[in-house]
């Protein structure tokens, strides 16, 4: 072949990759930068996180300027319908689909499912709604953070206070029989036996599981000091119903091991007098509740936030600084960026991402639920009586179980 026909070759191949009608010189990330924010809109944990997380980093992006880099910023929402396999294959479609950032993964199974595609792609996830501690432990890797709380963090606190009265020795628990359930009642185990206190047994239940009476009955045959619901969302709601009903919570002590501020708005009655741990509270402080109003005025029907609807705005928030500080989406920068980096906002005080294990350490609250009679206005159910330190919050590095592969 001579040079001229060879040049008119080499064109003819260039202009076939090129997209149709593209001017050249336009590059494949001037498109829009995209946020998934991957999350159950439709069946347990909806109230708690759902569409909610999804206006909640919308407001983040339009706080921020609707653009990073240059570049636009689109917030996509994603029912993962609490299914890990659709999870991964939904969180690997929007990876291939541009975009840079997942988000939320309320349900451990789906977080773990998200986390590992995240790995595979060298894109980043932040796992604010989920739970297990293996996030950071066994199953730890580069690509994925976790933001909100823990199981560790919810057992340290919650299971470790009650387990140091003498009246908390034997529990009983009912566990969803999933990723989050099984590292909830393994944390809450190590937590309770420093305590000379420890399970005599736990039934395993299905999640969305309506009806509890058979595991009831035998928990109030067993006669536990304690029962342990370690649960969460619209599963907690349906067993603590039917805890009322049989009249357990007079023959034993309630341990609630996850309950959310929907989950109160929900049942106020039952859940008067619990005392439980959460990461953040719209209420608890100027901040917290000017950002509140705006995310109520902007969802409508007098709905306030949960913990898991603003850990996904300051998630957002954090990961938009780092990207316009390193000048880049690229995971691998942003990651080097966010590891040991501190900041406070309204959501997390005194907080870290934690370069060890990838754990974003923060304060957390032990909040006592109100009874109605005593609240101001609706829905100000909590009064926060402790704040945890995040060095007591959460696991030690010192015990930190992730083999580091970064």
């Amino acid at each position: 072949m001579n040079t001229s026909r060879f040049c008119l070759a080499l064109a003819a191949a260039s202009a076939i990759v090129l997209p149709l009608g593209a001017p050249l010189g336009v590059a494949a990330d001037d498109g829009p930068i995209k946020i998934a924010v991957i999350t159950d809109m439709s069946g347990v944990y909806a109230a708690l996180s759902g569409q909610g997380a999804v206006e909640a980093t919308k407001m983040a992006v339009e706080d921020f300027g609707g653009k990073v880099l240059g570049r636009t910023i689109e917030v996509d929402g994603i029912d993962h319908r609490n299914k890990g396999d659709e999870a991964a294959a939904k969180a690997a479609e929007a990876y291939d689909g541009g975009a840079e950032l997942a988000l939320d993964m309320t349900n451990s199974a789906t977080a773990l499912a998200v986390a590992g595609v995240a790995k595979q792609k060298h894109k980043l996830a932040i796992v604010t709604g989920a739970g297990s501690s293996a996030i950071t432990g066994a199953s730890c890797n580069r690509y994925t953070y976790h933001y909100a709380y823990d199981t560790y963090a919810l057992a340290s606190s919650t299971g470790r206070n009650i387990a140091r009265q003498s009246d908390g020795k034997t529990w009983y628990g009912i566990v969803p029989n999933y990723a989050f359930g099984t590292q909830m009642l393994a944390d809450f185990t190590a937590a309770l036996e420093p305590e000379g206190a420890k399970f005599i047994h736990a039934d395993m239940i299905p999640l969305g599981n309506t009806d509890f009476s058979s595991y009831l009955l035998a928990a109030k045959a067993a006669n536990p000091q304690v029962l342990g619901i370690l649960n969460a969302g619209a599963d907690t709601v349906n067993t603590m119903k039917q805890v009322k009903q049989f009249g357990l919570d007079k023959q034993m002590k309630i341990a609630v091991g996850l309950l959310f501020l929907s989950d109160v708005d929900a049942l106020p009655d039952v859940f008067s007098g619990s005392r439980i741990t959460t990461s953040w509270y719209w209420n608890e402080d100027k901040p917290s509740r000017a950002w509140a109003d705006r995310f109520t005025q902007r969802v409508g029907n007098g709905v306030r936030p949960t913990d898991i609807q603003a850990a996904d705005y300051s998630a957002t928030t954090q990961w938009l600084n780092a990207v316009k500080a390193v000048g880049s989406v690229d995971a691998d920068k942003v990651q080097q960026y966010l590891d040991g980096h501190q900041f406070n906002d309204f959501y997390a005080h005194a907080a870290e991402w934690r370069a060890r294990d990838h754990r974003v350490t923060h304060e957390m609250y032990v909040v006592d639920v109100l009874d109605k009679s005593k609240i101001k206005e609706p829905h100000a159910w909590f009064k926060i009586v402790q704040v945890i330190p995040p060095s007591r919050a959460f696991r030690p590095e010192s015990q930190s179980k992730c083999v580091k592969d970064w």
